[in-house]
């Protein structure tokens, strides 16, 4: 070695173990040096470990780090730009984003006609109703809209029935029957016609009379006269009688006939009654009375009526 380059020594061609010795010159002080050995321990000692990536060093998206050349690593993310945002709240961030339940149909979002929201296509509607177009009017009157249409013109009946009445036993004035004309069934300038069947139905001597009452109630307390049937006076025979009254109405004021005189019809004449009060606004019970006079054993009702009438 003695006079020798470092460069002329012979190679050792092995890796360096732990007992080889270096030579190596330490620094003395002085600007004097000693020279002393070291082993090949001593050096590895201090060299960092060879790195093992995944386990001395992270890997990046299971990239490893050991190896040259560049790695391409995902650019920031920008909400909106690179990654979407939900109902416009960006998903970049700590902690949870809220959103819409799923919906349910009939909990959480309604049906239309019992049929579901939810999914694709369109769901059958009716169209928006327009008076004239899609509907028909009445007389030039829409049907939309609430309350009712009262139509002019036309035959109303409103009120018909062959059933028997209450049967009314001994001297009295009482109802056998009655039935319900309601309010605005006709207008204030219409024309009725009233037909009922009073019918005596025992033979005994005496009067029975067939008569008609209106109200705004089921009574006859305040109740006014409205017509008078013809007397059914003949002993010993059951008998009915026939029985129709007129009535002309103007701004809810009724003309007709003497309403205690009236015949079986209308035919004769009368002194006529202008002022009998007739509000189609209001409910007007018409009642079917039986009045039997001069004899306790008398039995009598009414056993049918028919009201038609018509509006002008």
């Amino acid at each position: 070695m003695a006079n020798k380059k470092i460069s002329q020594l012979t190679a050792k061609g092995t890796a360096l173990a732990d007992t080889d010795l270096v030579e190596i010159s330490e620094d003395a002080g002085g600007g004097t040096y000693v020279t002393k050995s070291v082993t090949g321990a001593n050096i590895k000692s201090g060299l960092q470990p060879t790195l093992v990536s995944g386990t001395d060093i992270v890997t990046i998206n299971t990239a490893s780090l050991l190896q040259s050349g560049n790695l391409n690593l995902q650019t920031p993310l920008v909400s909106g730009t690179d990654i979407k945002t939900v109902n416009s709240t960006s998903l970049l961030g700590s902690g949870n984003v809220a959103v819409q339940p799923t919906l349910v149909s009939a909990t959480n979002i309604k049906t239309v006609n019992s049929t579901t929201l939810l999914g694709s296509g369109d769901l059958a509607v009716q169209a928006t109703l327009v008076s004239a177009t899609n509907i028909k009017t009445v007389n030039s009157t829409t049907l939309l809209g609430s309350g009712d249409l009262v139509i002019a013109g036309g035959q109303k009946v409103p009120a018909v029935s062959n059933t028997i009445g209450t049967t009314i036993t001994g001297l009295t004035n009482a109802i056998s029957d009655s039935f319900l004309l309601p309010a605005n069934t006709f207008s204030s300038n219409c024309q009725i016609e009233l037909q009922w069947m009073p019918s005596r139905i025992v033979g005994a001597s005496g009067t029975v009379q067939g008569l008609v009452y209106i109200n705004s109630t089921n009574s006859l307390t305040g109740a006014t006269l409205f017509a008078t049937g013809g007397n059914m006076t003949v002993a010993s025979v059951i008998s009915n009688n026939t029985c129709r009254r007129t009535l002309q109405v103007r701004s809810n004021v009724g003309t007709l006939v003497n309403t205690a005189t009236q015949l079986a019809l209308d035919f004769s004449i009368h002194i006529p009654t202008e002022n009998l009060p007739f509000n189609n606004s209001s409910d007007i019970y018409f009642l079917f009375v039986m009045n039997n006079t001069t004899n306790a054993l008398l039995q009598s009702r009414n056993v049918g009526y028919r009201l038609t009438g018509y509006n002008l």
